[in-house]
């Protein structure tokens, strides 16, 4: 073949050939990366949110109760409960906060009409709960899912000043707490 009077050699168009075939190849790695960096982040924020929201439920329950008189830790069928006590015009209620079959769950009932922990509303998937009591005003929780594990203390309101809380895990503080640990 010839172009304006010179011929065209093979390698005249294998050279563009294989730019454009390795440009493709590059751009093919590029997104297969991309993508394995994607799915080990959803991952992991999958297993991180597990266990912050029920970090973040029990903080608000035990914040929500306002007074720490009202809290208990309970052994009940076997298992850890915390037990937040409120009256609701005018009657005892309580909710129970457990773990069973591989979840955190919660039973809000009447106190006087309690007869176990069957029927409790899952909040959620949990391996681990485990509920201590330090202090008067503090409580421990140790949480695990998906292979994360938490240990958490929450100071209960007494007299109506606001509860706190920290994560001994990964110094994470959530507002209220100072770097150094609880506030008294």
């Amino acid at each position: 073949m010839k172009k304006n009077g010179g011929s065209i050699h093979t390698i005249d168009i294998l050279f563009p050939l294989l730019f454009i075939l390795l440009f493709c190849f590059c751009a093919l790695l590029v997104v297969l990366q991309g993508a394995r960096i994607y799915e080990k982040t959803a991952a992991g924020l999958e297993e991180n949110y597990t266990v912050r929201t029920a970090v973040s439920y029990l903080q608000e329950k035990v914040r929500e109760c306002g007074d720490s008189s009202k809290i208990t830790v309970k052994e009940m069928s076997g298992r850890q409960v915390l037990v937040i006590e409120a009256d609701v015009n005018g009657e005892s209620y309580a909710s129970y906060i457990y773990q069973e079959d591989g979840y955190l769950k919660e039973l809000f009932t009447k106190k006087e009409t309690f007869s176990g922990l069957q029927g409790g509303r899952e909040l959620a998937a949990l391996d681990t709960f485990s509920v201590s009591r330090p202090e008067e005003d503090l409580l421990q929780f140790d949480l695990s899912a998906d292979g994360q594990e938490e240990t958490v203390f929450i100071r209960a309101a007494a007299n109506g000043v606001a509860a706190t809380a920290e994560t001994a895990e990964n110094g994470y503080e959530s507002s209220g707490t100072s770097a150094g640990g609880m506030e008294e």
